[in-house]
This record gives C-alpha cells, structure tokens and sequence, in this order.
C-alpha cells in the first residue's frame, strides 16, 4: 500500500470521527470541513498519553474499602473517550511495579478462569487496553515463574533496556519468556519482553523504551534464588548488585533503532525508584521526548486544579509541577510526568509536536492527574459524558471474582481495634520512625522471643519500604494488615558482632534524605544519626561509623550496651547481638550485606502478616495506642532542626 493511500485511508477514518457527534457538543449537527482539518492536525501532531504507575494489586482501599480498581478503570475509559471526541491519539502506559504478592495478588489462583497468582492484574490491565508496561521490580516479587506466567498472559509487552532473561531458568511447566525484536512493532511483541517496541497512533509513529531500576537486585528477596539465570545486561557488580552497564547508552542505542525506522517520537518508561545509582535524567539523553517515571515518593500535578486535572483527593499534596519541563543534552524540551500510586490517579498528558517530532508543548487545560474517587469520575463525566466514565466490564466482573475468593473473604474480619492511625504513608516510614514502624518491629521481637525463648533475642530492625500502607482503625479489619504488610515475609534471626550491627545501622540511613525503603523502624535499639556525614551502604562490617553517632542496644536481659556514643564505636567490636529481621533484608536486601554473612539462629514458618495480628491480640490486649510520632524517639535525625 502506498503512502498516500494509507494516509488516505485514515483520514477518512478521521473525516467519520469528526462528523460523530460528541457528549460535549451533541447539537446534532455534523462536522465541519474545518472540523475535518483539525482532527487531522491533532492525530499528526498531538498525543494523548494515559499513565500510570506502582498500582500493586491495590484493587480495593484496605481501610474505606473503596474499589479503586474500578474507579481506575472507569477513569481510563473517560480519558481515552476525552483523546476519541478531539481526535487525538491515546496510549495507555505503565511505568511498572503493576503487582505484588499481597492478597489479591494472591487470590488470582482461587478464581477458576486465572487459577494463578497475579493473572487479575493483567486481566484488567487487558481489559484497559494497556499499551506497554515499562518493566519495574515487584512484577518480579513472586518469583520468575509467576512473572512468566502473568507476562504470557498479558496483550501488550513488558519493556526494558536492561535485564537480560537469555539465561532465566523456568520450572518445565512455565510458559517461556518469549523475548522480542528491538525497534519493531509493539502489536507483534504481545505477551513478550523487550528493550523498545513502537506503534501507530492516529498519524504518528510513537516509540516506547523501558528501564528496570538500577538497584532491582537489591530490593527482591533473595533474587539468585527466585530469579534463577536474570541479569542485568552486562552483568553486576557482585558486592554491591549494581549494573556494570549503565542503562544511559542502552536507552541511547534503542533511540538510535527507532530512528532509524523513520520513529522521532519516543517516550521512556523509567521505574528510577527514588535513589538510584545509574539516573537517566534528561540531561544525559538525546531523542527521548517524554519519560514517565515511576517508583519514587511524591507526585506531581499542576498547582491549579482545571476541572478533573490536578484536582486531587482531600489530604494529597503534589510536590511538582505536571509535567515537569526538561532539557535533553541537545537543548531540546523533554517533559517529565509521574503519578500518585496504588490506583489513586491516572495521569493524562497531551503533548504537542512539531513537524519534525520534536516537543512544541502540551495543553495544559487537559493535561494533569485524575483522581480516580467519586469527585475525579464526576468531575470528568462533566467533560465526556456520564456513560463514558464507567469500569469496563470485564474488570468489574474480575473484581467480583477476586473479592469472593475465601482469600478476600477472610481478610474482612476484625482483629483489633487502634487509638490511633497506624501511619504506614510511604514517604514517611522511608524517612523517620512512624508508629505502624514501630508496631511492626516491636511484633517481630515479640514474636521471636515467644518463638525461640532460647536465642535470648535483642533487636528488631524492619525496613521501611516493606510496610506498604496506612491501617486508619479505629476497627483493623485482616485486610489492613495484609495490605501493610503486603510481601508477608517469613522471620529470620540473625547473630550479629558489634561492627557488623554498626555496618547494619549505617547501611539504613546511608541514603537519607532520600526516602529509601532501607529505612529503619526499630526496636530494642536507639539510633541518632547525622546525615550531612557520608553514607556507608552495603558494608559488612564497620569500625569507624560515620552517619551513626550514637546506638544503644537494649539487650533481652534487660541490660543496656552502648554500641557507638559521639560518632565513636565502643567497646569490643567482636561482642555480638542476636537480632530478628525478615527474610527480605536477611538475604542482604535493600543492601544488608552484614545480614547476608551472619550466622542465621532460627527461621520462623510464620508470615509477618499473622506475628502483628497476634501480638495484637495477644500481646497488646486487642488495642494498639501508639501516637505518631511515637513518644520516645528511637531513630533522631541530629542534622535538622
């Protein structure tokens, strides 16, 4: 077919589109000639893209029970009914960490038609007619079977420049990861992996480019074991797990690809987390108009709310412009866009190009995130019509699978009840002591001490970034627990030498003020540290602390020991500690490399999920009363007022 048929061929699908009357404009009367030229305008110039990111089987709210997923899906719905009537072109894109183990996750494999942990998640993504997921870590928390196994179910691919699955080892009932071609068309990589993939959209050929975060090895447990044969590209540093290969010039190469086949429209699906080693800023790219980042804390919207734009939820707060405008390495305008997680938002950006694919701009009277609560829906249907922002059929019925799976079911009993809210917000347990951290950790010594009386356990330190959610009470139904304590890791107790628990402490606040899931929330310990000092992360042992200024230990016997006191390490460092801490962070997760070499006491068969609901119960008498910020301190910040 030539080109001037094919360009024919669409505008006359356009010219039909034009003469449709819209919610918004249904006078009945037809389109114009001049309607005509502006649809085509728009779908050559102009695209609409729809985002989202770090949704995590976050169907329903653990606390309000609001089904977010359906309010995702029928905002979706409305978005691209919004791009349809303007005829601009819409993309549906992911930028990663689309699922984790938690109970609905999990509850896939009780419903007969998915019969398999995570397959709900791609069903309604299906359903949503997801274009491409940008490749993020929590895809990969269930082990590369169950990721296989959700990537062969998928209608659209998963991408990244940067892991390598040429030598991934697959139980022999596992679908294969079926990995796909650079640079060609998106439709034939369905239910594949690749480095960048492109499609058509209205006029335009768009490319897509993913990147799996540069610390991926660092925040799944134990990936030698459940990752068998994956790798980055190039390889990683066996200390520290970092690529050896940054993905600058991967993403760089895949630019060249697209362009080559004539493609000068790129976006990058960059899951950065909020620290990472290998920054793919737009200052060190060249070609790559949009990157929609995903994994960090905070989210950005215009300051303004514009109908559905940036009118956000009671209590949210942006911490950035939407987008963000940026400069690539060649002076031309690359802009930024990100989204609030767990199915809150769906982010919209409508971008604007000149004829020779480089960014004009974006309309910022639609651009922004959409909530995806009641005020959100309504305040869209008034711009599309009420009929178009409704969940798809195929997720509503999903959903209802999911919630009358004995799984679901059994998480709505109440456990407890709370004075307080358990503050389980992301960027606070990454940054300081909350007391949902602290509740936490106070359960795994409990726990362990209940469980092995003989071990004599000391401490507990529980990384922030596995505590998922906030439990708001005052009633803590199952759920909240399951769905703060998503990954439900087993508990390990470790030995320890006073340098190796020094290297411990250091490697948790090593990147403050990064809000790193490394944080600690601890107990049986107090930590000052100071953050303007260097950080050690990733060490085994230390003799000379550096952030740590001062830790005390409360052993089990209930004397104190005063590991560090004014920066100095006190004592025989070879004296040792016994410390519980979960399975994660025992394998040298988030950077524990201490953890990895100690010697393990006990193990419990116990998830996290059960030891809080019983010290609860037991241990607490049903009522948790703990403020937040928990009284008594026992993480200080010594570099800030």
């Amino acid at each position: 077919m030539s080109t001037r048929t094919a360009l024919l061929g669409s505008a006359l699908v356009l010219l039909v589109t034009a003469m449709a009357p819209t919610p918004a404009h249904a006078t009945g009367r037809k389109g114009s000639l001049a309607d005509l030229f502006k649809c085509i305008h728009n779908a050559s110039r102009t695209l609409q893209i729809v985002h989202s990111s770090d949704n995590e089987s976050s169907f329903q709210d653990p606390n309000t029970l609001e089904e977010k997923a359906l309010g995702y899906s029928a905002i979706v719905r409305g978005l691209q009914r919004f791009g349809l009537v303007r005829c601009v072109p819409s993309l549906h894109l992911l930028a990663g960490d689309i699922s984790i183990p938690g109970p609905f996750y999990q509850a896939s494999s009780e419903v007969p038609g998915l019969a398999s942990p995570g397959l709900a998640d791609i069903a309604m993504f299906n359903a949503n007619f997801v274009t491409a997921n940008g490749m993020g870590n929590h895809e990969f928390d269930g082990g590369i079977d169950e990721f296989a196994t959700m990537l062969d179910s998928a209608h659209f691919p998963f991408i990244a420049v940067n892991l390598d699955f040429s030598n991934v080892e697959l139980q022999e009932d596992t679908p294969p990861i079926r990995e796909g071609r650079d640079a060609r068309r998106c439709a034939r990589a369905r239910g594949k992996v690749v480095k960048s993939c492109w499609l058509r959209a209205g006029l335009q050929r768009v490319g897509l480019i993913g990147r799996a975060p540069a610390d991926f090895f660092n925040v799944i447990e134990d990936p030698d074991t459940t990752l068998p044969g994956l790798d980055f590209v190039g390889g990683r540093d066996p200390e520290t797990n970092q690529p050896l290969v940054s993905a600058v010039d991967q993403v760089l190469e895949q630019v060249a690809l697209l362009q080559e086949r004539g493609i000068d429209r790129i976006v990058l699906l960059d899951h950065a987390q909020d620290f990472t080693a290998d920054p793919l800023s737009a200052s060190l790219l060249s070609g790559v108009d949009v990157i929609v980042a995903a994994g960090s804390t905070g989210f950005m919207a215009s300051p303004v709310p514009n109908g559905p734009f940036s009118l956000l939820r009671p209590g949210d707060v942006a911490e950035a412009d939407y987008p963000t405008v940026r400069e690539d390495r060649d002076g031309n305008t690359v802009l930024v866009v990100n989204v609030e997680q767990l199915y809150r938002y769906v982010g919209n950006l409508i971008v604007e190009f000149d004829r020779r694919g480089r960014v004009r701009g974006f309309r910022e009277n639609s651009s922004g995130p959409v909530a995806t609560d009641e005020a959100g829906q309504q305040a869209l249907a008034d711009l599309v019509g009420a009929g178009a922002v409704a969940p798809r059929t195929e997720v509503v019925r999903t959903l209802q699978e999911i919630q009358a799976t004995p799984t679901i079911q059994n998480a709505f009993a109440v456990v407890g009840a709370t004075d307080f809210p358990l503050n389980g917000t992301r960027a606070d347990v990454r940054s300081r002591e909350t007391n949902l951290g602290r509740l936490a950790a106070d359960s795994t010594v409990w726990f362990t001490q209940q469980e092995f009386p003989a071990l004599g356990v000391d401490v507990a330190l529980k990384n922030g970034g596995g505590i998922r959610d906030d439990i708001e009470g005052p009633a803590i139904i199952r759920l909240t627990i399951q769905a703060a304590l998503a990954f439900d890791n087993d508990l390990t107790v470790l030995e320890l030498t006073a340098d190796q628990l020094i290297a411990t402490l250091e490697n948790s606040v090593s990147r403050v003020p990064a809000a790193d899931g490394r944080f600690p929330q601890i107990a049986g310990m107090e930590l000052e540290y100071d953050a303007s000092e260097p950080g050690l992360e990733g060490l085994t042992s230390v003799l000379v602390p550096s952030r740590v200024k001062r830790l005390l230990v409360h052993r089990s016997d209930g004397t104190s020991d005063l590991v560090v006191d004014a920066g100095v390490a006190q004592g025989d460092l070879t004296r040792t500690f016994v410390l519980a801490t979960n399975s994660f962070t025992a394998t040298g997760g988030d950077g524990y490399a201490a953890f990895a070499i100690a010697p393990r006491l006990a193990a419990t068969t116990t998830g996290e999920q059960q030891i809080l609901e019983e010290y609860i119960q037991q241990a607490l008498g049903g009522v948790v009363s703990i403020p937040d910020p928990p009284a008594g301190p026992r993480v200080i910040r010594l570099d800030v007022p």
